[in-house]
């Protein structure tokens, strides 16, 4: 299984989304990535927040580089949408005032206005070192886990009106919908509780469950196939599609391959 964690570094590419309303930032912070960072694409530009919060949405970038101040709101009321967020974020301001605030933020970097091509082109390497080794330690957790399943164990799932003992073995998938979550299990019922699926990620890690999409986790044991149509979806055992996100389908199609 050595070789699954290895592709992180092969073909591991770092997707980027850029919100920055300066034409002459925006302009330097391409021509740094096209000239310092290979492994690193630029999948969307926005100006404001709402175009920003829209590209995050639709893409689903590693890493953020956004600006402090923008049109119609800040960078930070930006982050605050996604909570909490699944990228690494680089911030730029014209004023230092911020910068603890970027930390409390967990930013990568800060980085004063006007932007220098050495400075930015450093964090960027900082962003794309610590993304590739946090996807390596995940590849490795995956392989890991098809080959050494601990034994089964419960959960305690609490509803609206319901309390519910469960075997982990009997979950097949786990939906997010906002700070809710649905578990999809082997004999039909849905049950939803009122935590967001983050909360439940770290203790089903080590029974077979990985996330596949930011609003997805799945049992591996219930995997049948995978379509590569229209993008990749899993199908599950009982019948559900999953979509798996574009990184997420690279790292599956290793693990078939190793498999096999």
């Amino acid at each position: 299984m050595a070789e699954f964690s290895i592709f992180v570094e092969k073909i591991f590419m770092i997707n980027a989304v850029v919100v920055e309303d300066e034409n002459r930032t925006l302009d330097l912070i391409i021509r740094t990535v096209e000239t310092y960072s290979p492994n690193v694409s630029i999948v969307a530009q926005a100006n404001d927040m709402k175009s920003g919060i829209s590209a995050i949405n639709e893409f689903e970038p590693d890493l953020v580089l956004l600006d402090i101040k923008l049109k119609d709101g800040s960078g930070f009321e930006l982050i605050d949408h996604f909570n909490p967020p699944d990228f690494k974020t680089i911030f730029f301001s014209s004023y230092a005032d911020y910068a603890i605030k970027a930390i409390k933020y967990n930013a990568i970097d800060y980085i004063l206005k006007p932007v220098k091509e050495e400075g930015l082109a450093q964090a960027i390497k900082k962003a794309d070192d610590l993304i590739r080794y946090e996807e390596k330690l995940h590849a490795k957790a995956l392989g890991d886990s098809i080959k050494n399943l601990n034994n089964d164990h419960r959960l305690v799932l609490k509803s609206s009106d319901q309390i519910h003992l469960i075997n982990s073995s009997d979950i097949i998938h786990l939906e997010a919908d906002g700070n809710y979550s649905t578990f999809y299990l082997a004999d039909g019922r849905r049950i939803v509780v009122s935590k967001s699926i983050r909360e439940f990620e770290e203790s089903l890690f080590d029974q077979g469950f990985h996330r596949i999409h930011k609003s997805h986790i799945i049992n591996i044991n219930k995997m049948i196939y995978f379509d590569k149509v229209d993008g990749g979806t899993l199908v599950m055992s009982n019948g559900d599609q999953v979509p798996v996100a574009s990184r997420k389908r690279d790292m599956l199609m290793e693990l078939f391959d190793s498999l096999t």
